[in-house]
């Protein structure tokens, strides 16, 4: 496999270190494009504040860095609350999120359904999403920031579990063409997919032409995990992705809290692997 892909990097596993040690772990490794989360203690940002975004830029532009991608913590928002106070401090969250992608020159931002209430019938929390996403698209043409949907461990997966819906390929496709803005579209995550029952062939059939990042990561139902310490197909992902025509960035960021005592683990393995072309 020759295929010579973007790789993005990310601060996710290094939550328990400062932000400083991070990013020179990250540089380190020979990174310079990152997928960032905005996550305490690196960065604050929240419903009514959020950190000077500048000086975060800068921080990363002294090491070679820069952030290609920007994936908020869902913390206690939910794209799927329904109204009342959490859905508006959601919307806010989001929007201040946004904001700050563009401040750090990034131009796509990710966002799931985690936190959605599993008391409500399926088609109303579609519906909520959707159009709290309709409300957040104006936001993100105007700070030139596409917004990727992505799909969250369900049911299947009681340990990780983070939402009844919006994890299915079609449930994704479904709420992307009920809003109907150039400024939604969809990110991959290989793990995510496959509790699902989805595959990267059926993804791309549905959903190819608005993914616009994969996040390639191993995995099973009790969580995500470094390449080869999984149950998944990695390789064959690879080839699939090929297959398919995907030409767009891959994000290392790996979900959970599994190696925040190694955080470059999974970064190395994953290194390993695509930087001699995707052959363990």
């Amino acid at each position: 496999m020759t295929h010579d892909w973007g790789l993005l990097g990310s601060n996710s596993t290094y939550r328990y270190l400062p932000l400083e040690a991070c990013l020179d772990q990250l540089a380190a490794l020979g990174l310079t494009a990152l997928d960032f989360v905005p996550q305490a203690p690196h960065f604050w940002c929240s419903h009514t504040e959020m950190g000077d975004a500048a000086a975060l830029r800068r921080r990363l532009e002294d090491r070679g860095l820069r952030a290609d991608v920007v994936t908020p913590p869902s913390y206690r928002y939910s794209i799927a609350a329904p109204p009342g106070r959490q859905r508006q401090a959601t919307l806010d969250y989001y929007r201040r999120c946004i904001l700050l992608a563009a401040s750090l020159g990034a131009r796509r931002m990710v966002l799931g359904a985690d936190g959605a209430c599993w008391d409500l019938e399926r088609d109303r929390l579609l519906d909520l999403a959707a159009q709290l996403l309709d409300r957040l698209c104006p936001t993100a043409a105007a700070a030139g920031v596409k917004l990727l949907l992505t799909p969250v461990p369900g049911p299947d997966a009681p340990l990780i579990a983070q939402s009844p819906v919006l994890g299915p390929a079609a449930e994704l496709l479904g709420v992307i063409r009920q809003v109907g803005s150039p400024w939604l579209g969809a990110c991959l995550d290989t793990n995510a997919m496959s509790l699902w029952g989805d595959d990267i062939p059926g993804w791309f059939e549905r959903l190819g032409e608005c993914t616009h990042l994969v996040r390639l990561c191993d995995g099973n139902y009790h969580g995500w995990r470094a390449w080869g310490e999984g149950c998944l197909p990695m390789e064959r992902y690879l080839e699939q992705l090929e297959e398919a025509g995907y030409d767009g960035p891959i994000s290392l960021l790996l979900p959970g809290e599994r190696y925040v005592d190694r955080p470059e683990h999974p970064l190395r393995k994953a290194l390993a692997v695509l930087r001699t072309g995707g052959r363990t």
